[in-house]
């Protein structure tokens, strides 16, 4: 008969699962002694998670930053045009 794993490890951190609902740990050592503390629930930190990066505006790019690549960075349609009206050689 095959058991069920109950226990995920990444890195510092333990996954457990008991009753239907998983648990957060965090693998400190201390003085020698490998020490398991408790995080909380995945549930709540997954949930306070969601609220930190719904108040911050989102993870990843800042809006306030260039766009990606090589092109300089433009301030709306203003900037392109005036950008454009430079490079453009009178006849």
């Amino acid at each position: 008969m095959t058991d069920k794993q109950r226990r995920y490890k990444f890195g510092d951190y333990i996954l457990r699962e008991r009753k239907g609902r998983y648990y957060v740990y965090k693998l400190e050592t201390i003085n020698g002694e490998v020490k398991e503390t408790y995080v909380g629930s995945l549930i709540d930190i997954v949930e306070s998670y969601l609220k930190l990066k719904n108040s911050s505006g989102g993870v990843g790019v800042s809006p306030t930053t260039d766009p990606p690549g090589f092109e300089p960075g433009t301030t709306g349609s203003e900037g392109r045009r005036s950008i454009l009206a430079e490079l453009r050689v009178p006849l």
